[in-house]
């Protein structure tokens, strides 16, 4: 006589095998999350000295007869690869100083000369600029340039202002405070990036290195009197931080 057949451990096996296949996916999977987070943190953040190797072979036309702003954003894309501390608060004060120098050219060439914003239209990309700009290089106003003028301030607030606004917060949310950000190494690296600016642009075009530059060759303006209320601004913000820390 035959004993009933237990069939019990079958569905057993059965599972057991499910169960150790998904198990290896999870495991595969892991591995995966495992290899690309390695990848990663080998890959970023970028290591200082890789970007001063790379720095001598970027070609001229990205930093030179640039504006200081392309400085500027040049600094922050290397504040994203190397996650340095001090190069935030760096681009918190340099920033800074640019924005309240852009803006004050603003206020005053519309003050001035009943300009708003001319500044902004004649320097933005090519292709923008060729829908705001006519042929004389003067700022014309229709439906379409106007859409184009919209654009160009978000832009302008987004890569200036909107950069430091970024850049702040972080800092605060990382416990840092006004006191870590006015450091006399912060602001006196703020002053001394400026001033080479305009050493290699006065160098460049002048053939005389000169610590203030103002000419026609790296912005699109009607006349040189925007140059000095712009590094008016940017030295008042920066004697202003120097006295705060130095009553501090």
């Amino acid at each position: 006589m035959c004993l009933p057949t237990d069939t019990s451990a079958k569905p057993s096996r059965q599972l057991g095998k499910e169960g150790s296949s998904e198990i290896n996916k999870i495991s595969n999977g892991s591995h995966a999350k495992e290899s690309a987070s390695s990848f990663y943190s080998v890959a970023w953040p970028v290591h200082p000295l890789c970007i001063v190797a790379i720095a001598p072979f970027l070609p001229t036309w990205l930093w030179l007869s640039r504006g200081y702003t392309v400085w500027y954003h040049l600094i922050t894309i290397t504040y994203l690869l190397t996650h340095k501390e001090p190069l935030r608060r760096f681009l918190i004060v340099q920033g800074t100083g640019i924005s309240l120098g852009w803006y004050t050219v603003f206020f005053k060439d519309y003050y001035v000369n009943g300009r708003f914003a001319h500044i902004l239209y004649m320097n933005m990309p090519k292709i923008m600029k060729a829908a705001m700009v006519n042929d004389e290089g003067y700022v014309f106003y229709t439906n379409n340039s106007m859409g184009y003028m919209a654009i160009s301030h978000v832009f302008d607030t987004l890569l200036h202002p909107g950069i430091v606004y970024i850049l702040l917060k972080a800092h605060w949310s990382s416990g840092g405070t006004i006191k870590d950000i006015c450091t006399w190494k912060v602001l006196m690296s703020a002053f001394a990036v400026s001033r080479l600016w305009s050493l290699v642009h006065t160098y460049y075009h002048d053939g005389v290195p000169a610590l203030y530059y103002a000419g026609y060759d790296v912005y699109h303006i009607h006349d040189l009197g925007c140059w000095v209320p712009a590094y008016i601004a940017e030295s008042m913000f920066l004697l202003s931080a120097a006295l705060y820390k130095f009553l501090l």
